[in-house]
């Protein structure tokens, strides 16, 4: 028997006659030698190199083109091997070689790109891709992300080729953050202003920015930005006081989530002095912010439990207290005790009493 090693292997059954059939038993097998063992070469792929094919044949039988031959890179190749028997008859096999030695390799491609600033704001899908030698015959079926958020987010998957081999890929890293900021927000109305102040935390991304739009006033419909930037608070000035004011604050993140609070409020005079539950030993002087386009005022002073013991309309925002006054036909002094006064607006001739909303109220105490 002649043998030449190698690598491929083939069935011995199948050998191909040309003219008339071999007589029963006649064969050509093709040899495979990979590494120190050599058979008969197989079917499939190796994945390592067929370091020599050679052939086998039946006693008695004379190769033509029966060629040694080697595999060590990726390959695929068809050789043959002819025989003629001394008894006449001839046959030919052939085997096909397929030798990958290299690796697959595989990539892993978002449906879109990012969303906003480089970010992933919703779910996003990734496909899972191959190539080899021997073809890639399947990949890990298309996956979703849809969180945790975080700034390094990452997917896997894995494909297999042909010839058996597979190969793990992750994608690169990637930016998700798919929840609105965390907002609050305040509004203290003053004397025509409200100042306003948020506190605004992004899940994940920071924030990238906030603003702050009102409506109200003179134009109730129209909204007016009044802010828009990095900080965290702002005074709304020149308003008009007694007139509601409805503030929308936006926080945006740099995904794109975004936070919304709205605020409404009354800028409004108020109470100036003296300070609350101030004591005192003299009489004091009681004072407020003017009201745009009041023409006087009206204070009615209370004191303890009792009833009222001054009203009066002075036109200036503000009234200084005396030990004694007269009121209502009585005669009253500035007795120890605690008081509370009160502050309206008034508007036109005083006659007509108009009067709007009131400024503010203060208390003191008189010690002595």
């Amino acid at each position: 028997m002649k043998r030449l090693a190698l690598v491929v292997a083939l069935s011995a059954v199948a050998v191909s006659l040309m003219g008339a059939s071999a007589a029963w038993g006649d064969t050509i097998t093709a040899m495979c030698t990979t590494g120190q063992t050599t058979q008969p070469c197989a079917g499939g792929w190796y994945t390592t190199p067929i370091l020599e094919l050679s052939w086998d044949w039946t006693a008695g039988g004379t190769p033509s083109n029966c060629n040694e031959s080697s595999y060590q890179t990726d390959s695929v190749a068809t050789v043959s091997c002819t025989v003629s028997w001394t008894d006449g008859f001839t046959g030919t096999q052939s085997y096909t070689v397929h030798v990958e030695t290299s690796s697959p390799t595989a990539s892993a491609t978002p449906s879109r790109a990012p969303d906003v600033n480089g970010w992933y704001n919703a779910p996003v899908s990734f496909t899972f891709a191959g190539s080899s030698f021997s073809q890639i015959a399947s990949c890990t079926p298309s996956t979703t992300y849809a969180g945790p958020n975080t700034a390094g987010a990452t997917v896997s998957g894995t494909c297999t080729d042909n010839a058996g081999k597979s190969v793990t890929v992750a994608s690169a890293p990637f930016a998700y953050d798919a929840t609105p900021p965390a907002l609050s927000a305040t509004a203290n109305p003053g004397d025509q202003a409200v100042a306003l102040s948020w506190q605004a935390g992004g899940d994940v991304a920071p924030i990238a920015s906030v603003q702050v739009t009102r409506t109200g006033g003179t134009k109730a419909a129209a909204v007016e930005t009044v802010y828009s930037g990095d900080g965290t608070g702002f005074n709304d000035r020149h308003l008009k006081n007694g007139v509601r004011y409805t503030y929308t604050v936006t926080a945006r993140d740099l995904a794109g989530n975004v936070a919304v609070k709205t605020i409404a409020t009354t800028p409004a005079a108020r109470v100036l002095g003296p300070a609350l539950n101030a004591h005192l030993s003299a009489p004091p002087m009681l004072s407020w912010t003017s009201a745009p386009s009041a023409t006087y005022y009206n204070v009615q002073l209370f004191r303890g439990n009792g009833g009222k013991v001054l009203s009066t309309w002075p036109e200036q925002a503000s009234l200084q207290l005396r030990r004694t006054w007269n009121f209502d036909g009585r005669r009253y002094r500035l007795k120890p005790g605690r008081y509370k006064w009160y502050v309206w607006p008034g508007f036109g001739r005083r006659k007509a009493a108009r009067y709007g909303h009131m400024i503010g109220s203060g208390t003191f105490v008189v010690v002595r």
